[in-house]
C-alpha cells in the first residue's frame, strides 16, 4: 500500500505519524512524508525584514523542512516493526499545501493519505483545519484524519473500531480494508447500521409500522450477521447494531462516544452524482464532529468515473444552454 504522510512540524502531525505506526498493516507499506513550502506571493516594503533575494529564502526554507521530514522519516523507520516498510521517502514540493498533497497523491498512485486534525474543540471540529478539510474533500484515495484523545498527547491504539455499514457497495470495500490488518484479537470491531426514520409530520411512526419498515430491517440486519461472518473467521470480536435514528450522522458520532470507539471507517458514497464527487453527506459529518480518528474509505476508480461523468456533464449542459 501506497501512504502519503502529510507533515506541518505540528503536534497534529506527529500524531498522524504515530497513529500511522501503530496500525497493523499484514503487508508491509510505502511511505511518501509530504511537507509543502509555502511560496511568498507578495512582498511589502513596510516589512523591514523581508529578504530581498526571494529565491535564496525559499532554498533555505525547504533545508529547513528537509532537515525536519528527513529526521520523521529516520524515527520511522527506527520505530517501525519488522517487515513493516518497504521504504520511507520524503518530498517537499513548492505551493499551497492542499493542492500539492493532492498532486502528489495523484502522480505517487497513493491509496491512503494520512493526516492531523486540529483538536477538539466545537470550532476545532467543524474546522478540522483548511488542509485537512480540503484534501479529505477532494482526494480520490481513502483518507485517514488522526484525532489523538482529548487526555493524552499519544495516539490511540485500535481498540475499538466502527464499521459504519450503509447498505452500499463500500460496505464491502471497508470490510476488505479492514482484512488488509492484523489485528489483535481483542479488539473489538462494531457492525453498526443506521436507518434514517423520517420524522416530519411523524411519519416515523407509519414508517416504522408498515410491512416495508420491517422488511427493510430485517434485511439489515442480515447483512450486518453475514460481514459479521467474514469477521469472526479472521478471529475478530465483533459487536452488532441496528440504530434506528432521525440523523444518521449524529447516531454514529453517538455510539462511538458512548462505546468509547477510537475509530471510525466510513464509505463515501452518499446517493447523487455531486456528494459522490467531493464527499458524502454522513462522512463529511462523522469527520468533522467525531471525537476520535476517522478512516473513509473510498474506491479510486469510482471517484474518478464520478468526476469524468459530472465533467461531461457539464459540458453538454453549457452546450444546451449555449
Amino acid at each position: 500500500m501506497r501512504v502519503l504522510l502529510a507533515n506541518d512540524a505540528s503536534p497534529h502531525s506527529q500524531a498522524a505519524a504515530a497513529y500511522l505506526m501503530a496500525i497493523p498493516f499484514r503487508k508491509p507499506i510505502d511511505v511518501e512524508i509530504v511537507s509543502a513550502v509555502m511560496p511568498l506571493m507578495f512582498m511589502s516594503s513596510g516589512i523591514s525584514d523581508m529578504p530581498a533575494d526571494l529565491g535564496a529564502f525559499l532554498d533555505e526554507e525547504r533545508n529547513c523542512v528537509k532537515e525536519r521530514i528527513e529526521h520523521e522519516a529516520d524515527e520511522i523507520r527506527k520505530s517501525a516493526r519488522r517487515n513493516f516498510l518497504h521504504g520511507v521517502r520524503t518530498r517537499i514540493p513548492v505551493g499551497p499545501p492542499a493542492t500539492e498533497l493532492l498532486k502528489v497523491a495523484e502522480s505517487t498512485d497513493t491509496e491512503l493519505i494520512v493526516l492531523g486534525a486540529v483538536g477538539h474543540s466545537a470550532l476545532d471540529r467543524v474546522l478540522l483545519g483548511s488542509v485537512s478539510d480540503y484534501v479529505a474533500t477532494h482526494a480520490d484515495a481513502s483518507i485517514l484524519i488522526v484525532r489523538p484523545k482529548r487526555d493524552s498527547e499519544r495516539p490511540p491504539s485500535l481498540t475499538k473500531v466502527i464499521i459504519a455499514l450503509s447498505g452500499a457497495a463500500e460496505d464491502h470495500r471497508m470490510i476488505d480494508w479492514l482484512k488488509q490488518l492484523e489485528l489483535r484479537p481483542n479488539v473489538e470491531v462494531h457492525l453498526v447500521r443506521v436507518l434514517r426514520l423520517e420524522t416530519l409530520y411523524r411519519q416515523d411512526i407509519r414508517q416504522t409500522a408498515s410491512k416495508y419498515w420491517q422488511a427493510f430491517r430485517r434485511e439489515a440486519q442480515q447483512q450486518i450477521l453475514d460481514f459479521e461472518t467474514q469477521l469472526q473467521a479472521m478471529g475478530l470480536n465483533t459487536e452488532t447494531h441496528l440504530v434506528e435514528s432521525g440523523h444518521v450522522g449524529d447516531a454514529l458520532i453517538e455510539y462511538a462516544e458512548t462505546h468509547g470507539c477510537d475509530l471510525i471507517l466510513t464509505g463515501d458514497s452518499d446517493s447523487g452524482l455531486l456528494t459522490r464527487l467531493f464527499m458524502g453527506s454522513t462522512s463529511r459529518y462523522v469527520l468533522r464532529h467525531a471525537m476520535c480518528s476517522v478512516l473513509i474509505v473510498r474506491d479510486k476508480v469510482d471517484r474518478q468515473n464520478a468526476k469524468l461523468d459530472a465533467a461531461q456533464r457539464l459540458r453538454q449542459q453549457v452546450e444546451v444552454e449555449g
